[in-house]
């Protein structure tokens, strides 16, 4: 049985040795490798060039393959759609970028990209990379001559004429996935179809780069440490984003230039390019996303343009880590920490800069239809439509110690100011204003300096304050079903000093407030009435110094200058305010506070349900009648 099977296989077997022949070599032919030598692609602002690239398990033989890579025929963005191979290498990959009359060359070294699918890049990293280009010379910074020859006359040679100097840098290894080479060709050289919307695309999944230096020349030097991001993404605008650049770079040069060579009276720009420059910049703004990242270990020493007789500054600035999108504390919009900077003396640091649901999508829309309208009124224009949406900002840990020059010819300790916390918060925006409001300001170091013009320098000084440590908040909102602007605090206090709070209710307070037309917002403005308000006021040492200064101004002791004050605010207080009930209450508490200040709290609440508007203040003859139309309360602790 067994011999007689073996005999039947044996027929098969050449046919079955010609079919994985025929297999292998379909295989080998739907995945070629070869080399390709003197590569270059042209996207026009961006020019991709490599002497030699291994081409790995590509479906395409090495002439159809190079043929993608050719410019002319096919567009690139079509051309780079059907690049796919299993792997692509190089010794050098060079990406040369021209905006303008300005130029810059990045090399990349020992290149590897793998699964690359139409035009997709699965994976890619470069182990280092150089870059060189040129930047604006410095003022009075000699130039070398384009004929001087060799690279460093071609590199400084500016193309507009303008003097430009020569930057160099290294980086460290960059690897990346994801990244959509057809798209960001689509995005650079060709532009969307009128009234098509073009969607939002990323270029690259994820990227990371290890370490960045940067030479500058005369103009100072820049470093980065590692840096990630991920969700980069841009769209198809209506002009490719390559003319964009060149040609918002250009402008900005011709702006500069004009405004060093024209007369004060002459305006730098004509007006079309303005209008023309201010197009191109907003569509920036729509055209890219910069997704999630981070960057970290930012150096920056910069050298400041030497003014005529003097020499130049350096400045110096250090930033531990900028986030933005996810990466940021609060998982969305931007933040920077850890900065530091100093220059001419002066020295600071603030840890936090931050903001959150931060746009300027509104003033975008505004700014394009305006620029779309030459002939736009501007000197009746609504500006508040042009403010963009706040969010929340907050700044924290700021200090700063500046310089003083010497006094009577001995030096003096530098100033510190400082500031604990700043922090905006804004709620939804009726034609660019906020409904609701939160401003604090923490730790405001602010010094007391004396001088000849500044007299009560002098008293603050003597009662021991070098330094107000001042604090305040505004809190508001406008809750439009009750037509009320509830105002939750406003207070302004200085540490060791005292404290004023201050709360209320303000009626009436309509959506006509927010409106576009002011006439309209003012008439709304001038309706509102006040409900209800209360005010308390600590003492934190500052009376007690205050009386003791005086006090050793007249040459007398504290306690008498304390009951005769107190006897002046009992007598005074009735006979300006009267005999009402209202007015005894007013004056007892005042007087108790000024004999011993602790704390004084006053509530005022407007016997008019509809609350006390401007008509009831006008109609008073008397100050004191205003007490006939609120009910008040007033406690001294």
């Amino acid at each position: 049985m067994l011999a007689s099977n073996r005999r039947r296989a044996a027929p098969c077997r050449p046919a079955l040795l010609a079919l994985a022949i025929a297999l292998c070599t379909s295989v080998a032919a739907r995945a070629a490798d070869f080399q390709l030598t003197n590569v270059k692609l042209d996207f026009g602002a961006l020019v991709v060039s490599a002497p030699t690239l291994e081409v790995k398990g590509s479906p395409l033989e090495r002439e159809a393959f190079a043929a993608l890579l050719r410019t002319g025929g096919e567009s690139a963005t079509s051309r780079l759609g059907k690049l796919t191979a299993a792997e692509i290498s190089a010794p050098e990959i060079v990406f040369e970028q021209t905006l303008g009359g300005q130029k810059q060359i990045t090399r990349y070294r020992d290149v590897r990209f793998s699964d690359l699918k139409e035009g997709v890049i699965g994976r890619g990293a470069a182990a280092s990379a150089t870059v060189s280009g040129t930047i604006p010379a410095q003022p009075g910074e000699a130039t070398p001559p384009r004929s001087a020859g060799g690279a460093l006359g071609a590199a400084t040679g500016a193309v507009g004429g303008g003097a430009t100097t020569a930057i160099s840098g290294q980086m460290l290894r960059t690897s990346f996935e994801a990244f959509d080479a057809r798209h960001l060709a689509r995005v650079l050289t060709e532009k969307a179809q009128p009234g098509a919307g073009e969607p939002m695309r990323p270029i690259f999944g994820r990227f990371e780069q290890d370490g960045y230096t940067l030479d500058m020349g005369k103009a100072g030097k820049m470093s980065l440490g590692k840096s990630s991001g991920a969700g980069f993404a841009a769209r198809v605008g209506s002009e490719p984003l390559g003319e964009v650049l060149s040609r918002l770079v250009a402008l900005s040069d011709a702006a500069e230039k004009s405004a060093r060579d024209a007369k004060p009276a002459d305006k730098p720009l004509k007006t079309e390019d303005e209008r023309r420059m201010g197009l191109a910049l907003l569509s920036l703004y729509d055209s890219v996303s910069y997704g999630n990242g981070e960057l970290r270990d930012l150096a920056m020493t910069l050298i400041t343009p030497p003014t005529p007789g003097a020499k130049p500054e350096t400045v110096e600035f250090k930033m531990a880590r900028i986030a933005y999108g996810e990466n940021a504390p609060a998982k969305s919009g931007f933040s920077i920490e850890g900065t530091s900077f100093s220059g001419g003396g002066a020295k600071g640091q603030i840890e936090t800069i931050a903001y959150s649901g931060f746009s300027l999508s509104p003033m975008i829309e505004e700014l394009k239809a305006l620029l779309a309208r030459p002939d736009a009124d501007i000197d009746n224009l609504d500006f508040r439509k042009f403010i963009p949406t706040i969010g929340t900002i907050r700044m924290t840990g700021m200090s700063v110690d500046a310089p003083q020059p010497p006094r009577r010819g001995q030096p003096q300790p530098p100033l510190r100011i400082g500031l604990g916390l700043m922090e905006l918060k804004t709620g939804e925006q009726l034609n660019g204003v906020p409904t609701a409001l939160s401003l604090t300001l923490d730790n405001l170091l602010v010094p007391v300096t004396e001088g000849p013009s500044n007299p009560a320098a002098r008293d603050l000084i003597a009662m021991g304050f070098r330094t107000l440590d001042l604090s305040s908040k505004i809190d508001m909102a406008w809750d439009a079903a009750k037509s009320e602007l509830g105002v939750r605090s406003l207070s302004l206090g200085a540490a060791n000093m005292a404290k004023l709070d201050i709360s209320g209710i303000l009626g009436n307070v309509t959506k006509d407030l927010f409106a576009s037309d002011l006439a309209l917002a003012q008439v709304a403005a001038l309706g509102a009435t006040v409900r209800s308000v209360e005010a308390k006021l600590q003492n934190f040492g500052l009376l007690e110094k205050l009386i003791e200064n005086e006090a050793r101004k007249a040459n007398r002791k504290s306690e008498d200058m304390r009951r005769e004050y107190a006897m002046m605010a009992s007598l005074g207080l009735s006979a300006i305010l009267g005999p009402s009930d209202a007015a005894k209450t007013l004056t007892a508490a005042i007087s108790r506070f000024a004999a011993q200040p602790r704390a004084l709290t006053v509530q005022a609440t407007a016997k008019s349900g509809s609350g006390l508007g401007l008509a009831d203040v006008l109609t008073i003859t008397d100050p004191t009648q205003i007490f006939d139309k609120i009910d008040l309360k007033a406690t001294a602790e």
